[in-house]
């Protein structure tokens, strides 16, 4: 499994607002004293003719946005508008909300694209201009348009999650670790979207939305995330040279980092494959011995490292042997210790063996007695 499958939480855009019962109510009671007094003087009047106009006034508003509220459609991304049937886009989702002008998206466009807009030539044929949908009014939406060569895309941006309860969603949906926090962490969102059928490609259009996303990339972004392949992964700075370079997707074809398993102290499954890897270390130590020196760095070993309470089980390139006690190099990036790092060179007692991996004779790994396990978590 290489990335994680996202999927909105469905629910409605928004609650039915509340019927106005206050102006019906005045008018109502005014209606009854007017039927059964015969009449009424010059304030009764006056309140009457206010009570009439006051509930005219919010029952349109009611009906509005009901027929609106009560549209199925992304409740995660909280915006009313009629999206194509592929959407070809991609979501930063971000740690906190941004402000954005036309002069940043403009200053962005230069950027990626080598373009220089223009925006004291009212007549010019490319330029960002930031615009309201029909129904912006009742959403938590700025929107952008940006003509350029390429075609029209608009950037959008929300001070809201993308989905609907992200803690919810991501401790239901999302096993591996790292990607649970990114999503759980979010609060704001921004994206860029293709809104023309002109361009010739989807990839072509991916490639132009990567490099204007690349532009707008810092250390607010948690995640990216694609809606018409429904992946996401977690964002880190390396990946820029990846979406300005043309072939975006392909950040989603392997996790950006390994996945993190959270698995329970008792189980049993886990429990009995260390004691596996443990009863079978010298099968290791004998291999690693006689190694060719080109399969020196697939002589691999899982361990748990530790700092106070926090716990993570980590993969080691075997450099040495000695006694009781592996040295190698880390080769995963912690998701919690701050004392490790990948590529730092470590030491460790045997005690703390949880699993490990060579090349067989024939070139078929041998060992791994805890993968299968996590892997069927993962799945």
């Amino acid at each position: 499994m290489t990335s994680t499958t996202l999927m909105p939480n469905p629910a409605l855009l928004g609650k039915i607002r509340a019927f106005p019962f206050i102006p019906l109510a005045i008018g109502v009671f005014m209606l009854a004293r007017l039927f059964a007094f015969g009449g009424l003087n010059w304030f009764g009047v006056t309140v009457l003719s206010l009570a009439v106009l006051w509930f005219g006034v919010e029952a349109t508003r009611w009906l509005f946005n009901l027929r609106y509220e009560t549209v199925e459609k992304d409740p995660s991304r909280q915006i009313i508008r009629e999206e194509p049937e592929t959407l070809v886009s991609l979501v930063f989702f971000l740690e906190e909300a941004r402000e954005v002008t036309e002069e940043n998206l403009q200053q962005c466009v230069s950027h990626a694209l080598g373009i220089k807009l223009d925006d004291s030539d009212a007549d010019s044929e490319f330029f960002v201009v930031q615009y309201s949908p029909p129904t912006s009014g009742i959403t938590p939406i700025e929107n952008f348009m940006i003509r350029i060569p390429q075609g029209v895309f608009s950037v959008m941006l929300s001070n809201r999650p993308y989905i609907s309860n992200p803690e919810k969603f991501a401790r239901d949906s999302i096993r591996d670790k790292r990607l649970r926090t990114a999503v759980e962490k979010h609060r704001a969102w921004i994206s860029v979207d293709l809104m023309d059928d002109d361009i010739e490609s989807a990839r072509e259009a991916y490639s132009v939305i990567g490099k204007l996303l690349g532009a707008m990339a810092g250390p607010d972004c948690l995640a990216l995330y694609c809606p018409e392949i429904q992946r996401c992964n977690e964002f880190e700075p390396s990946q820029i040279e990846i979406l300005m370079g043309g072939d975006p997707l392909s950040i989603f074809d392997e996790p950006t980092f390994e996945p993190v398993i959270e698995v329970s102290d008792n189980d049993p499954r886990m429990a009995a494959a260390e004691k596996t890897a443990r009863d079978r270390w010298p099968e290791f130590v004998e291999a690693f011995a006689v190694k060719d020196l080109e399969d020196a760095e697939k002589f691999i070993v899982k361990a748990e490292f530790t700092e106070g309470t926090r716990s993570e089980f980590m993969w080691v390139t075997v450099t040495a042997i000695q006694e009781n006690r592996v040295k190698g190099i880390l080769t995963n990036d912690p998701h919690e210790l701050v004392n490790v790092f990948r590529g730092a060179e470590v030491d460790f007692s045997l005690k703390r063996l949880n699993d490990w991996i060579y090349p067989g004779k024939d070139g078929t790994p041998v060992g791994g007695f805890t993968l299968d396990i996590l892997s069927e978590d993962l799945d």
